[in-house]
């Protein structure tokens, strides 16, 4: 029996992408052990059930204590830069180290001699990065040896993100904004957007989530008749079955996407705007649409569109749950890590 230790820097939580992930990851020749900031009691026992040994700890000592105690076959770091404290700490108990690059780039980063020599030396002690989508791959590349690079794109449980067919468009275009509500996400693109007097006739803005433009947010909803805001989603799998579309402005370079792929995975089309990992996720027109949220004009007129096209809004939606199905399903995602841990364990 092998001892994998997950290494993550999030709090785990039942309902999330992640514990999703965690889930499905036992193997009957490994043993899983996960150190956390925390875990909430109901992640806890599911874990529990599946044979997990569970963790927390707040500062290296801890960690350094936990690996002694636990004497791994391989890390896997979740949340964690490059050059990470912890990633050393790690490397004095396993050779085999594995960080996925879960989070976004700078958008503007001035590439260098001095910061690709630096990545590279704090790159030392991970045996792979895990680049979540093309995207990060890319972006590694620049920096690290393609060699310790694999591409391992997120994925979805697909039983849990069930198909559900279109409901009619009886009123209005009922489009869904999920997610941080913050400047880089591009809310403010939507509040805009849904006070336009032309638009409001014809759609309507559904918001979930939250974050520093909260009160903004409340406030326009509170003014727009249009605008619906409800905090944050607590079932978002089901919440995404009210939708007609899916509507991501963001300004930063999303890592992936997965608010894109729950509402595709659900059948619902996506419009989002081409950056970073979200601009890889489906082929425009095909399984949804990409657009210039800075454009009002364009959006608006793709909503008008789409809402006397209810048949369109329909073969798309399912386009790209078959898109989801063939690329996307998290047993791929399952598959590819448990390759990677076997292929680095016989090294």
């Amino acid at each position: 029996m092998k001892n994998i230790v997950l290494i993550c820097d999030i709090d785990v939580k039942k309902g999330s992408s992640f514990f999703d992930f965690l889930i499905q990851l036992p193997h009957s020749n490994k043993h899983f052990i996960l150190f956390a900031r925390s875990i909430s009691d109901d992640a806890y026992s599911v874990l529990k059930s599946k044979n997990y040994t569970y963790s927390s700890f707040a500062n290296s000592a801890q960690l350094f204590a936990l690996l002694l105690h636990h004497r791994p076959h391989l890390i896997h770091f979740h949340f964690y830069g490059i050059g990470h404290l912890y990633t050393f700490i790690a490397r004095i108990f396993c050779s085999n180290i594995v960080l996925t690059m879960h989070n976004s780039p700078p958008k503007q980063v001035e590439i260098t001699g001095w910061r690709r020599w630096k990545q590279l030396v704090l790159g030392i002690p991970i045996t792979r990065l895990c680049a979540i989508s093309p995207f990060i791959q890319r972006w590694l590349e620049v920096f690290i040896p393609s060699e310790k690079i694999v591409l391992i794109n997120n994925g979805i449980n697909l039983s849990r993100f069930n198909y559900k067919k279109l409901p009619p468009i009886t009123n209005k275009l009922r489009c869904f904004y999920i997610g941080s509500l913050s400047a880089e996400k591009g809310i403010h693109y939507l509040l805009d957007l849904f006070s336009q007097p032309e638009l409001t006739t014809i759609a309507q803005l559904d918001i979930y989530g939250d974050g520093e433009l909260a009160e903004q947010v409340k406030l326009t909803a509170y003014k727009e008749g249009s605008i619906n805001y409800h905090g944050r989603s607590a079932q978002i799998e089901q919440d995404l079955q009210q939708a007609h579309i899916v509507l991501m402005p963001s300004c930063w370079q999303e890592a992936f996407g997965y608010v894109a792929v729950e509402a595709m995975a659900v059948g619902r089309p996506v419009i989002a705007q081409p950056i970073g990992g979200l601009a890889e996720i489906f082929t425009d027109k095909e399984q949804g649409w990409y657009a210039c949220f800075e454009q009002i004009d364009q959006v608006q007129k793709l909503l008008t569109f789409l809402y006397g096209h209810n048949k369109i809004l329909e073969r798309v939606g399912l386009a790209a749950r078959k898109k989801v199905e063939l690329k996307y399903d998290i047993t791929i995602q399952i598959a590819k890590t448990h390759e990677l841990y076997s292929s680095l364990i016989k090294q």
